[in-house]
């Protein structure tokens, strides 16, 4: 082998040159793949988190400070009655186009049933 300083003809690269050219580009080649796999694994946690649900708020505090508002959308209307018994509150709606009973828990808020019943 012999060793060359002067860089061969049409080429400005001595052999050193075009050697700390591959070093460069190793190192470049591995960084960047470093980056795609932590890419990869960054969205594989933010997916894995949109799959799981959280806690709910009223779960994380206890329930005898926890007030509790909850938007009923039911149009224009009037609410004619009100039931409560220890597990269930019955509301009445009387909207423009229907009535409607819903029956909610009172410990929760959360809905658990309504009927609807058209005006004829």
């Amino acid at each position: 082998m012999t060793n060359v300083t002067s860089p061969p003809p049409g080429s400005t690269f001595t052999p050193r040159g075009v050697r700390i050219l591959k070093i460069a580009v190793a190192i470049m080649t591995a960084i960047l793949l470093f980056g795609i796999v932590a890419l990869v694994y960054g969205v594989g946690q933010q997916v894995s988190k949109l799959g799981t649900a959280g806690k709910p708020v009223a779960a994380l505090v206890p329930p005898a400070r926890t007030p509790y508002a909850r938007v009923l959308d039911l149009g224009q209307g009037t609410l004619e009655t009100v039931a409560a018994n220890g597990d269930l509150v019955i509301l009445h709606w009387k909207g423009e186009g229907s009535d409607t009973v819903l029956s909610i828990d009172p410990r929760n808020g959360n809905e658990l049933g309504r009927i609807q019943v058209p005006h004829h």
